[in-house]
């Protein structure tokens, strides 16, 4: 099964989704913060990275600059943020995110669906 990193600094949230990922089957690494999602992404080479925005020590935009998506294009990378003014995310995108989405819009459901449909993996998949 894919591996998926959750770059989030928001204890709560990033637990709530290793748990929802967890149990659709998926390996999760999670990080705290942009620096520390930098070396999980380098060490483990995630297949998708869950990306905050306002983060400790780098943020997701300063994230998406280092990483170089463009150079690893068998990572996707959906910022999850509720960061939504239009030049962020035009400059997510254009630094490599497939995806933008607002967390106050999106159930845990509807990111595993998204995920699964980013990864090429069937939306109804069962939990192990």
């Amino acid at each position: 099964m894919a591996r998926i990193l959750i770059v989030e600094d928001d204890s709560i949230l990033q637990s709530a989704y290793n748990t929802v990922l967890s149990m659709e089957g998926y390996q999760v690494d999670v990080a705290s913060d942009g620096l520390e999602g930098l070396r999980v992404a380098k060490e483990k080479k995630p297949d998708l990275i869950l990306l905050d925005m306002l983060m400790p020590n780098l943020g997701g935009l300063e994230f998406l600059k280092v990483f170089e998506a463009k150079n690893h294009p068998e990572t996707k990378i959906i910022v999850f943020s509720n960061i939504v003014s239009p030049e962020d995310v035009r400059q997510a995108m254009d630094l490599g995110a497939v995806k933008y989405m607002t967390k106050a819009n999106f159930t845990p459901k509807e990111m595993v669906a998204t995920i699964k449909e980013l990864l090429g993996q069937q939306s109804t998949g069962q939990a192990t």
